[in-house]
């Protein structure tokens, strides 16, 4: 009997320790380094939006591991996506993600073989505007719409990515015009030095990628895709729901996603951490006030809803303009 009881205890100590270990394990996700990875160029959107979230993340020590940013830029976020795709450990790779990735993805053929990439959260609303340069010739949409629809397809508008096509493409169709958009950059910032340099007559531009620009006066809002007006320093920027086209409306959402195939635990532990990220005063004023944008957080379940419904959208709006 007393060996029995000894190997008994030996048994349930063992089994113990085994659990215990199994328990420590799992509670310390993440074990080791993150890349966040940017489908874009550094200045651009995409990269102060992942470079934000990261710094608020060290900042009040919201993940045990180091996270390094890791530009990707190129073949309309093709590139990150390959990137991320050939990695098989996916529970350590982020990626910022927004409406035009979104559609990139189906025009680009980049997603996984092994699926769709996983929702993680989405962060902000961005509004689009159609900007020009302040010492140029176009002062207003009515200025534009003048020259445009007296000779059509006579004015260049820059454009980075399909979503931009898709919100010049809606214009065209409710304002009767017709605009030369054969003026495609890999970026936003390559965009904003084309129209300053005199390269192209207007633009499709963020908030985000222009507001410094429009502060110092170089370059100005003709209309806005937004839903409603917009803060400082676009509040003098019409919306084209406004200017009388009230089905003239487009937005960006901004948001954070990993790999295909990441786990549901890695998936709700970084859905927690950037509502913590969305809830600093750092995110809401150093972020979304200072860039003009609208805050909108929403944890994993609800961001893969929108998700689904917004590249419906866009993929049904995308086969109509012939995009895909």
């Amino acid at each position: 009997m007393k060996k029995i009881s000894v190997l008994l205890v030996c048994v349930l100590a063992i089994a113990g320790s085994l659990w215990a270990n199994g328990a420590a394990e799992a509670a310390v996700y993440p074990d080791r380094p993150i890349e966040f990875v940017i489908p874009g160029s550094a200045g651009g959107g995409s990269d102060i939006l992942g470079r934000t979230i990261t710094d608020i993340i060290q900042k009040y020590d919201l993940v045990d591991q180091t996270i390094t940013v890791v530009n990707k830029g190129g073949g309309a976020s093709a590139v990150s996506h390959g990137y991320v795709n050939a990695k098989s450990d996916v529970n350590y790779y982020l990626l910022t993600c927004n409406s035009a990735n979104m559609l990139s993805m189906h025009v680009n053929q980049s997603m996984s073989p092994k699926g769709p990439f996983t929702p993680i959260a989405n962060m902000a609303l961005d509004d689009i505007l159609l900007v020009a340069r302040a010492d140029g010739e176009f002062p207003d949409w009515k200025s534009v719409e003048e020259v445009i629809k007296g000779n059509p397809g006579s004015l260049t508008v820059g454009l980075a990515d399909d979503l931009d096509a898709m919100a010049l493409a809606l214009l065209e169709e409710n304002a009767n015009v017709d605009f030369n958009t054969t003026a495609y950059f890999s970026s936003s910032g390559e965009v904003a030095t084309a129209l300053l340099g005199g390269h192209l007559d207007l633009a499709i531009l963020n908030p985000v990628e222009c507001i410094g620009l429009v502060e110092g006066g170089r370059l100005i809002g003709i209309g806005s895709f937004a839903p409603n007006d917009m803060e400082p320093p676009f509040e003098a920027t019409p919306t084209f729901k406004a200017l009388g086209y009230p089905k003239v409306i487009m937005q960006m959402s901004r948001s954070v996603i990993g790999p295909a195939g990441m786990s549901e635990e890695a998936q709700q532990y970084w859905s927690d951490v950037m509502g913590k990220v969305a809830a600093t005063d750092e995110w809401k004023t150093g972020y979304i006030d200072r860039n003009v944008l609208r805050n909108q957080y929403m944890n994993a379940e609800d961001f893969a809803q929108f998700y689904s419904e917004t590249e419906k959208m866009l993929l049904d709006f995308a086969k109509k303009l012939e995009i895909l």
